[in-house]
């Protein structure tokens, strides 16, 4: 503790009791302690690790988020979820105690940027380990992302711009492939970063601390390659345009702490000489950074939202805060839905964005067994729509109909007896015809690299697909989902040439794909047999798998029938979510028969 804090209060002896045997627990250990600033340093993170001596630090005020220490319990399930920010922090920094490896001489002989860039990435690869050893902890990582900060220059330059938008990509976008954020919580932030730093260099950073996720425990050396190459990628020179990680507070030596005053003074009379002449530039990278800040901000507050209502939720004390089940799944329905128009106006009718390559190659007119395909697949479906004449049978005390004996006989001895007359003698049936349930199909064709070896047969699928449906008056729309989703028909339009592809992403925008799909179709909201046919091999990282298991049950929940085309070879495996129905494709010409018994099964429901 501080000087200030040499007389604590009794509650706040307890608290500290408690968080000590907490942080043991989170972090699987039996000897780090933890102390609390109750009154700290205008410059103090939230909370910060120091591997040389095994403290954990909290930022009292912070770390409370307005609680008292009597009232924080970290022990119990209970008290965790009644205060999930101060465990959210302690969770990240448990992270660190178990996965953090350094010695005491980390970044000794070490250039600064460097090594600052190297603390960057270990936030997002200790969050990673920490999930992989209790997934439970996402919901209060979720909740304390209000307290992530990101830091600016004091002197706005290209330079420094350029390093904060690559600490926003990581700290959002590096967050969502560590399994701790979503996609659609990070996309603004993540448009303003490709802004920032380009396409390009945005995708070679996400390169790199993907590839920092899979650093073991200990691998200095592996994770300092990482972090040259991204500060290379970033191009920054000066220490002063890439200031300290605040969460490097106990990590970072002496030698790599921020620059003196006079060096930050030199530093900027340096930048200002160079940028007199270009006060446009400085002009720019203030907009950038504002909007940067902003857009950063923005998300965080999201996300604490989100895990303190999700940790409010599961308490399930609090009935004013939570609304029940009923009202949550209505309230989230809706917002899924206005989600999904939203995507669908962008996908189908937006504009292009610049600097984003086109998945689509040429065009070339469907082959004889193509269009052969297509027929007999649409014969599949016609059979599946075909339903028999129902028929409904009506009793009646008078005529038509055919008369019942017995029936006639009660009735006569209920007339004689002068008792109500309850016989009813004539029956008859009456048939009406079933109308045919509307067809909506929409397909979802993965361009990801993974797929490159399978373009072609993805090419034929989708205009196979969309032939046969569109043969039964059904109606349907395609798009190619790889680190964007791209339109390929539109809503009702069937393809008339066989779209090629190219499969060059590193990411799977599967999410946004098939809202893209419920939006232009109402899937979930349509009526009739409603179909998704995914063309993929699944392999989408932790976070994606999960987000793609959530959407496939909400849209079994609506009744649409997620239908997985496997085309994997017998050496791979395809990873299809729970709830979607599994079909092999060794040889296209199998497709007909294959895809029958699903049509049939989804139809007769509908």
């Amino acid at each position: 503790m501080t000087p200030a804090d040499a007389t604590p209060t009794p509650a706040q002896l307890r608290l500290v009791v408690r968080l000590n045997r907490g942080i043991n627990l989170l972090a699987g250990r039996g000897d780090l302690i933890t102390t609390v600033r109750w009154k700290p340093e205008p410059d103090d993170p939230p909370a910060w690790f120091t591997p040389a001596t095994g403290e954990v630090t909290l930022n009292g005020p912070v770390a409370l988020d307005g609680a008292k220490p009597s009232e924080i319990n970290p022990l119990t399930p209970e008290g965790r979820l009644r205060h999930p920010v101060i465990i959210g922090l302690l969770c990240h920094e448990a992270g660190h105690a178990a996965h953090t490896q350094w010695d005491s001489h980390f970044g000794d002989g070490i250039d600064v940027i460097p090594t600052r860039a190297a603390v960057l990435l270990e936030e997002i690869r200790i969050e990673h380990r920490q999930l992989r050893r209790r997934p439970g902890d996402r919901l209060y990582l979720r909740a304390a992302s209000r307290r992530v900060i990101l830091p600016g220059a004091d002197a706005p330059s290209a330079a420094a711009t350029r390093w904060r938008a690559g600490q926003a990509a990581l700290l959002t976008s590096g967050r969502v492939d560590a399994g701790v954020l979503t996609t659609g919580e990070v996309r603004k932030v993540a448009a303003v970063c490709r802004t920032t730093l380009g396409r390009k260099d945005f995708d070679r950073l996400r390169r790199v601390w993907r590839k920092a996720l899979t650093v073991p425990d200990g691998d200095v050396d592996g994770l300092m390659k990482l972090a040259t190459r991204w500060a290379d990628i970033i191009g920054v020179e000066d220490p002063a345009d890439a200031p300290a990680p605040p969460c490097g507070h106990g990590v970072l030596p002496d030698s790599t702490e921020e620059p003196t005053a006079s060096d930050q003074e030199s530093g900027r009379d340096e930048q200002d000489a160079a940028s007199t002449p270009d006060a446009d530039e400085d002009t720019g990278a203030d907009e950038l950074e504002k909007a940067l800040a902003e857009a950063f901000q923005g998300a965080m507050v999201l996300v604490a939202a989100s895990g303190e209502q999700e940790a409010a939720a599961e308490l399930g004390h609090d009935e004013d805060s939570v609304p029940d089940d009923g009202e949550r799944r209505r309230a989230q329905d809706a917002a899924e839905q206005e989600a999904a128009e939203t995507e669908a106006e962008r996908v189908f009718h937006g504009n292009r964005r610049s600097g984003a390559s086109d998945p689509r190659g040429e065009l070339r007119p469907p082959t004889a067994i193509e269009r052969e395909l297509a027929r007999r697949t649409g014969k599949a479906l016609r059979r599946a729509k075909f339903r028999e004449r129902g028929k409904i049978v009506v009793d009646s005390a008078v005529p038509p109909g055919r008369l019942r004996g017995r029936e006639a006989m009660l009735g006569a001895a209920q007339r004689s007896m002068g008792t109500p007359i309850t016989a009813k003698p004539f029956r008859r049936v009456i048939r009406k015809d079933t109308p045919e349930p509307p067809l909506t199909v929409g397909i979802a064709v993965d361009i990801s690299g993974s797929m490159d070896w399978a373009t072609e047969m993805l090419a034929s699928l989708a205009w196979i697909v969309a032939h046969a449906a569109a043969e039964v008056d059904g109606m349907t729309a395609t798009v190619a989902f790889g680190e964007r989703v791209t339109a390929i028909t539109a809503p009702g339009v069937p393809p008339a040439a066989v779209q090629e592809f190219d499969a060059p992403d590193g990411y799977h925008e599967f999410v946004p794909a098939m809202r893209a799909l419920d939006g232009a179709l109402q899937l979930t909201a349509g009526q009739g047999a409603r179909l998704v046919f995914v063309v993929s091999d699944g392999h989408y990282g932790p976070a994606i798998e999960r987000q793609a298991a959530e959407v496939v049950e909400r849209f079994a929940r609506h009744g649409v029938h997620v239908v997985w085309l496997d085309l994997a070879s017998e050496h791979d495996t395809t990873i299809v979510p729970p709830g979607a129905i599994p079909i092999r494709v060794a040889d296209i010409g199998e497709i007909p028969h294959q895809v029958e018994d699903v049509l049939v099964r989804a139809l007769r429901v509908a």
